[in-house]
């Protein structure tokens, strides 16, 4: 064990913390923590993930950040460039975190935040469904093109001799009528063909375990990057294009238009996947 993470240890312990009170509140797993301290470094994702562990950690002992990123990025001799801070949001630790002191606090907020997710649920199951309806209704195929239009010549009035209801321009009567035709004197009008709706397609994501997500539907930022709790489950629509990343692509279920594509990668693995509306391009 080196001095980086002989020092993150043991400014833990002098504090009386365990890694399971830092895994829970900042979101990551404590085999990542345990690697930060006995510098497992290829256990962890790498880049800018490893240094938003050790932000992370050094917020909740209390101590310095940038320092405890400098000392990482000696470690595994690397320059400590300004690097974007990790999408984590996570609480300063305060008394009434501290487990030792009375739990009511915690077990009402606890309480509070499972009723604000079961409603938060609810409305998106029911807003996914009605979506999915809305696009189902605005399919292409569900556009009836209309008939064609037979427009009868106009009548001679009796009055009037038949020679003067030849005109200069009649040779469309002179053009021989197709066998079979009902009304040999019709005129067929055919529409345009009329442009198809845009297809709209949806991307569900549901969280198994704690994970970083970030998602754009076309060109537009729609889920800026934060961490999704175990249980949470959003749901995108676009007409063009999704593109989906996540920093624990083996703690995420994804689905396509309600179809399942199944394990997309591995735990603590970085995936970008890119959804038209013939389905997932890379």
């Amino acid at each position: 064990m080196g001095s980086f993470g002989d020092r993150l240890r043991r400014e833990r312990e002098m504090r009386g913390i365990t890694l399971d009170e830092i895994a829970e509140s900042t979101k990551i797993s404590r085999r990542h923590l345990e690697a930060l301290e006995k510098e497992d470094f290829d256990s962890l994702p790498g880049g800018i993930f490893n240094r938003g562990f050790v932000r992370s950690y050094a917020r909740y002992l209390g101590i310095d950040e940038d320092q405890a990123v400098a000392d990482y990025s000696a470690a595994v001799a690397e320059p400590a460039e300004a690097e974007n801070k990790f999408p984590l949001d996570v609480p300063e630790p305060g008394p009434e975190l501290n487990p030792r002191r009375s739990t009511l606090p915690l077990i009402l907020a606890l309480v509070a935040l499972v009723a604000v997710l079961a409603i938060f649920w609810a409305r998106t199951r029911s807003r996914g469904a009605e979506n999915q309806e809305s696009a189902s209704a605005n399919m292409p195929g569900a556009t009836r093109s209309p008939s064609p239009v037979n427009v009868a010549p106009a009548q001679t009035p009796a009055s009037i001799p038949e020679t003067t209801a030849e005109t200069p321009n009649s040779s469309a009567a002179d053009t021989p009528t197709p066998s079979g035709s009902a009304n040999p004197g019709a005129a067929t009008i055919q529409p345009s063909a009329s442009q198809s709706p845009e297809r709209l397609f949806s991307v569900v994501v549901m969280a198994k375990e704690a994970s970083w997500v970030s998602v754009t539907a076309d060109g537009k930022t729609v889920f800026e990057g934060r961490t999704l709790s175990a249980g949470e489950r959003q749901s995108f629509r676009a007409g063009k294009k999704i593109v989906f990343t996540t920093g624990n692509a083996g703690g995420v279920d994804v689905s396509f238009n309600g179809k399942t594509l199944g394990t997309i990668g591995n735990e603590s693995e970085k995936r970008v996947l890119t959804f038209t509306p013939s389905g997932l391009v890379q």
